[in-house]
């Protein structure tokens, strides 16, 4: 039988659980630290994994506590360094905000499956797993929803990939209680947003964008820019972050220097340079000052690679460029050509300035392939390459177009000049212009939309940018040795 004092003990206990419960309601850090025993960096000075809340993860936590208790905006908009934590802290929003708040709804995209599922999904996964036994008994979690049991239909948060061809990721949602995450914001679809844009508005939602800064267009760009007035805004660097590994750091910048868009962009989170964009989101590759002419002094040094870009009976010519360590220079044009002309021309051009076969590219694409197999009869065993095809580093660019391009501004940058041409050749550099796609890899203006837009083939770079292509296999289909491959790397 209950006693009075059963009785009095039970409401106590409930009158404390009200009181925690409604302290979590508004303190996503107060909730963090019960649940995982986990308290700030801050108010312990050196970070410990498993037991801190990173700096970054604190601020981000602090401003979603302000939007909810409509001290600041609900919208937060964060760019970010990679690896400083931003996937871990949406999964403890993602359980708070479910626990928190009665019937609520959350939805999740990000423009790929990885990030989506592999990364985002994951990482909530095993947090709900890492929650006390009786808060986690609360939830269901299935392959693309987190469900609250109690309300199976009504009280869930979602994952969908954003695709354009399927906007409807943060549609279809409603409630008292709604909150968006978009993780790698930058690279989400417009159309995503727009499909969003009237729930977006709407004051009582909590909107979370989290992603490196990869463009200088779209919706996240704008939170940052023209929007700016309606977002809280926070920007964070992977240097100052207690749980990225300095040696990523440095990787970043000796791969691609300290001014560079990639450190920018991957470790510093902020948009790559704003030089002169076009309405197609287009950026000058070099500028003015990069083409410095010399005149033409004496002969090439050392790792002469010669480039040569095919042309037909069309409007374009036929180019060969020829550069060293330092200094570049075309060496030939032919208005009209043929396999068989293009190719005698090569070995021609070859002996005369002693280039040997391995150091001899062509464009493999069209008449190129044609080139090639001409070379190959006569038994120069050339690079053939498809500048289409995948890079080696399928990470930062599209294409092995965009990667030789980098390469070549990065031998500019290093002190790489440019002979003096009486057709004025290197002015097609100014021709040359890239973006990044929506998953931030870098992209070169495809050589037809550069005629189109500036009345001229970009023959003479073409043939530039082919030295500065990496090849792994010859015509003649041998793999290249070990030593050859370490030389390659070496000098390109």
């Amino acid at each position: 039988m209950e006693t009075t004092l059963d009785r009095e003990k039970n409401v106590t206990d409930k009158d404390k659980d009200l009181e925690i419960y409604l302290h979590w309601r508004k303190s996503p850090i107060k909730f963090i630290k019960d649940v995982w025993n986990l308290i700030p960096e801050r108010d312990n000075k050196k970070f410990e994994k498993g037991k801190h809340i990173t700096w970054h993860q604190h601020d981000i936590l602090l401003a979603v506590e302000d939007a909810i208790n409509n001290k600041k905006q609900r919208r937060i908009t964060i760019r970010k360094g990679h690896g400083i934590g931003g996937s871990t802290v949406e999964s403890w929003l993602i359980l708070w905000y479910l626990f928190c708040f009665k019937e609520s709804k959350v939805a999740c995209t990000a423009p790929t499956s990885e990030q989506m599922y592999d990364v985002l999904w994951s990482e909530l996964a095993k947090w709900l797993k890492r929650m006390p036994q009786q808060l986690q008994d609360k939830f269901e979690w299935s392959a693309s929803h987190l469900r609250i049991k109690e309300s199976y239909e009504t009280w869930f948060a979602r994952a969908r990939t954003a695709r354009k061809e399927a906007p409807e990721a943060l549609a279809g949602i409603h409630g008292d209680y709604v909150m968006f995450i978009v993780d790698e914001a930058s690279g989400v679809p417009e159309e995503i947003y727009n499909v969003a844009e009237g729930a977006l508005t709407n004051k009582n939602i909590l909107v979370i964008l989290t992603s490196n800064p990869t463009r200088l267009t779209g919706y996240f760009y704008q939170t940052f820019n023209k929007d700016k007035a309606n977002w809280q805004q926070l920007t964070f660097n992977s240097i100052d972050s207690p749980i990225v590994e300095h040696d990523y750091v440095e990787r970043i910048i000796a791969k691609h220097g300290l001014d560079s868009d990639e450190y920018r962009i991957r470790v510093l989170g902020e948009f790559p340079r704003e030089e002169a964009m076009d309405e197609q989101g287009y950026l000058p590759l070099y500028s003015k000052e990069d083409i410095r002419i010399r005149p033409d002094e004496g002969g090439f040094g050392l790792n002469k690679r010669l480039g040569i870009d095919p042309s037909g009976e069309g409007n374009d010519d036929t180019a060969w460029v020829l550069r060293d360590n330092f200094k570049t220079k075309v060496i030939a044009r032919e208005k009209i050509s043929t396999p068989r002309s293009i190719a005698e021309k090569t070995v021609t051009l070859a002996k005369h300035y002693n280039v040997t076969e391995d150091n001899i590219t062509v464009d493999n694409f069209g008449i190129g392939a044609n080139v090639a197999q001409e070379l190959a009869d006569a038994g120069w065993f050339v690079n053939a390459v498809n500048v289409g095809e995948v890079p080696d580093d399928d990470e930062v660019y599209i294409n092995k177009r965009a990667e030789a391009a980098m390469r070549s501004k990065e031998w500019i940058r290093n002190g790489g000049e440019f002979v003096r041409d009486e057709k004025k050749g290197w002015e097609e550099f100014e021709f040359i212009r890239y973006k990044r796609t929506l998953k931030g890899r870098i992209q070169i203006m495809p050589k037809i939309d550069i005629k189109k837009n500036f009345g001229k083939s970009p023959n003479i770079w073409d043939a530039f940018m082919m030295t500065f292509v990496k090849p792994k296999q010859r015509i003649k289909n041998n793999e290249l040795s070990d030593s050859e491959v370490t030389e390659l790397t070496s000098v390109y």
